[in-house]
């Protein structure tokens, strides 16, 4: 359903009737698309929220909008929207460092932390950058059709999996070339203070990891555990950057059991 926020129409999913309530935060130009297979499952007990954010998917917005503190920003403006009063906010991939921000700057309306396949900026110093390839505008590929089924190539090490490979290449398309290239730039991750404040909260956290993921090693999720005192980390061997989508049983399935419901 598309609800209009802040002048922009934002595309969003409300799933579920549950006394608790998880919402959702996708990475890059991922969208509702990369947590949908899980919400669905959590819906079956829970209320499962989540948005296409500015750039993605169906939330079209100017590029000089898609900026890091208009994106924190939109997380409450879509929960107020959505009457979401507290949650659980989970975050993916690069959103995992939105997640991390959002809940130390309004502590009060989070129940809990997930932070799936993510480091919300907290790698060790001597940590290599998996993907080290420029913009997205330079990647693999004379079109971007081509660098987007090189990217969800990467995320998929999974045997067979070209369905979901097929399905990430189409939502990724829905983002244009600028707004991919613009959403790569901006900072994503949570500051040092950030951190600290969240091992103080000792606001419940969840960290989900594939095993497998090329783009972030376990050894960089250890880290992140590290920084987080009230964290418990799970690790999912055989699983890629998608957990969520090819794994959602298991993913809904950890969340269930880490904050019960």
């Amino acid at each position: 359903m598309f609800k209009e926020i802040a002048g922009r129409q934002f595309f969003t999913v409300d799933l579920g009737k549950g006394t608790r309530t998880f919402f959702a935060h996708s990475g890059w130009i991922g969208t509702i698309e990369d947590w949908l297979p899980t919400l669905e499952v959590l819906s079956k007990t829970w209320r499962a929220v989540s948005y296409d954010h500015r750039g993605a998917g169906e939330t079209t917005a100017p590029v000089d909008e898609m900026t890091s503190d208009v994106l924190l920003d939109d997380i409450f403006r879509v929960m107020d929207a959505l009457q979401v009063e507290r949650c659980v906010l989970g975050g993916f991939s690069a959103g995992a460092g939105l997640a991390v921000r959002a809940v130390s700057r309004q502590p009060d309306r989070f129940d809990g932390l997930v932070l799936m396949n993510g480091t919300a900026g907290a790698r060790p110093p001597d940590a290599p950058t998996p993907l080290d390839r420029g913009l997205p505008s330079t990647w693999p590929g004379e079109s971007h059709s081509d660098r987007m089924r090189w990217f969800i190539e990467q995320c998929t090490p999974e045997p067979d999996v070209e369905h979901i490979r097929r399905w990430g290449h189409d939502f990724l398309l829905r983002a244009e070339p600028e707004a991919a290239d613009r959403l790569w730039e901006i900072r994503w991750g949570a500051d040092p203070e950030d951190f600290a404040r969240l091992a103080q909260l000792a606001i419940p956290t969840l960290l989900i990891h594939g095993g497998r993921d090329p783009f972030v090693s376990t050894a960089a999720v250890d880290h992140l555990a590290s920084q987080l005192p009230h964290a418990k980390l799970k690790i999912l061997e055989e699983s890629g950057h998608l957990p969520a989508m090819i794994r959602p049983y298991d993913v809904a399935g950890l969340i269930i059991a880490f904050f019960g419901g």
